[in-house]
């Protein structure tokens, strides 16, 4: 029967641990648990890609509405002239003073003022305020996007129209 071996541990004694020779002008004590400066940067560049992606949504859902709110005044418009060229065409009007009445609204400035009656106070004052030349119509939304409205002519087969331009 062999003796049995004895543990270093069981005596008391600390265990030897083998080490692999280091390199010289290498560290003494084990790498720590951290980022690198290139994870960093990469991590850094990544999160900067995305910010630039949700700003470019958010500036375009903001174009966007401001393009759905000029459709939208411009109907407003539009629903105003028809609204004002009826009322001058019903009872003794005719078809021809009342598109005489338009042609003699030379610019679109005067023409807003003539269907001023049929839309609110606010809604006409927010054109006025927001058109700098007198035949392009403007609102806020429609001055950011670089869009106006033109009061069409009103020829003899035809009805006037609001046109975005």
């Amino acid at each position: 029967m062999k003796p049995r071996q004895l543990n270093p541990r069981e005596l008391g004694r600390p265990v030897p641990v083998r080490s692999i020779p280091r390199a010289e002008g290498t560290r003494s004590h084990p790498a720590r648990a951290a980022f690198s400066l290139i994870e960093l940067l990469i991590t850094i560049s990544i999160i900067g890609i995305m910010v630039s992606m949700v700003i470019a949504s958010f500036t375009n859902a903001a174009q966007d509405a401001r393009a759905v709110l000029a459709r939208q005044q411009q109907a407003v418009l539009q629903e105003a002239l028809n609204n004002w060229a009826s009322k001058q065409m019903s009872g003794q009007g005719s078809v021809a003073g009342t598109r005489g009445a338009y042609a003699a609204a030379a610019t679109g400035a005067a023409k807003l003022a003539l269907v001023s009656p049929y839309l609110d106070e606010a809604t006409y004052q927010h054109f006025v305020g927001n058109t700098t030349n007198a035949n392009q119509v403007r609102s806020e939304a429609m001055a950011k996007n670089g869009e106006y409205v033109t009061f069409s002519a009103w020829g003899t087969n035809t009805y006037p129209k609001v046109e975005l331009q």
